[in-house]
């Protein structure tokens, strides 16, 4: 999910989009995945559904 959201970071992903390509993952599992990452800062929750890659600049771990 990381490597999708990062070929694009200026892109705002819908949930169902990251779910349908990655294929064999649930929409609800593609949810609650995003809910953690963004929780930890990892990425960013833009709005409800929608999630986007940290950038260089605020990225916490970079």
């Amino acid at each position: 999910m990381l490597t999708i959201l990062q070929a694009e970071p200026e892109r705002l992903w819908r949930s169902r989009e990251i779910a349908e390509l990655l294929g064999d993952v649930t929409l609800v599992a593609t949810y609650r995945q995003l809910a953690r990452w963004a929780e930890k800062g990892m990425i960013k929750r833009v709005r409800t559904g929608r999630y986007a890659a940290n950038t260089q600049e605020t990225a916490p771990f970079a």
